[in-house]
């Protein structure tokens, strides 16, 4: 990749993020009205854009920051709305809160060093039918430290927005760091298909994160 691909590849992937980073608006509605209304709010934007996505993929409407490899399937921003209303609906809100900036922002670290990073394409190339399942490990890093701040960051607003017990413990945020790099770098596979990191990341960090809590209280 020469310099100047570099360069293109970086600037296409600041737009895409730019409008990923929108997610931000789920972890702030859950801070600012809480689960219920948080819920409302991704119920609504989900019935949007599948009303959108159904205008693009008959030809009604064409949306610049949608991949080419997602042309003719459902584009990734409505997976990202799908497994934000299950991250909310599932777990509890400190979680909730973590997974969805884990999401938001670790994912967006992630594609904007892998935009500049060669081999980290992994999941077009699955799609191609190559083998190679784990993106670069200067991305994996990456990613696992934005993470972790990201993790650091949810403890303190979960002692600023919610009473009891705190459950964002160090360990907690670690495991849930791990699990969200490693739905990033590992794209999984069901019936020969790849499952968008949209849904998986903010699940398994969700999860992972539930289990760790459970165990340590």
């Amino acid at each position: 990749m020469t310099r100047s691909e570099r360069r293109a590849s970086l600037l296409a992937e600041l737009k895409r993020k730019g409008i990923h980073l929108s997610g931000l608006s789920v972890p702030a509605a859950i801070l600012l009205f809480g689960k219920d209304a948080a819920i409302g709010f991704v119920s609504a934007a989900l019935a949007a854009a599948i009303l959108l996505e159904r205008a693009r993929l008959t030809g009604m409407v064409r949306l610049p920051a949608v991949r080419d490899s997602e042309a003719k399937r459902v584009a990734g921003y409505v997976y990202y709305i799908v497994g934000a209303l299950l991250t909310v609906a599932l777990f509890s809100p400190p979680i909730a809160v973590a997974a969805m900036l884990m999401l938001s922002l670790g994912d967006a670290a992630s594609g904007i060093i892998g935009s500049v990073v060669p081999g980290s394409a992994v999941r077009v190339r699955i799609l191609e039918g190559e083998r190679r399942r784990r993106k670069p490990l200067l991305v994996v890093a990456g990613t696992f430290a934005v993470c972790l701040a990201i993790g650091y960051a949810a403890s303190l607003l979960e002692g600023t927005y919610f009473s009891g017990p705190g459950v964002l413990s160090l360990l907690v945020c670690t495991v849930g760091a791990a699990a969200a790099t490693f739905a990033d770098a590992f794209p999984l596979t069901f019936r020969g298909k790849v499952v968008d990191d949209n849904l998986t990341i903010p699940l398994l960090s969700g999860a992972a994160m539930a289990v760790a809590a459970l165990l340590g209280s």
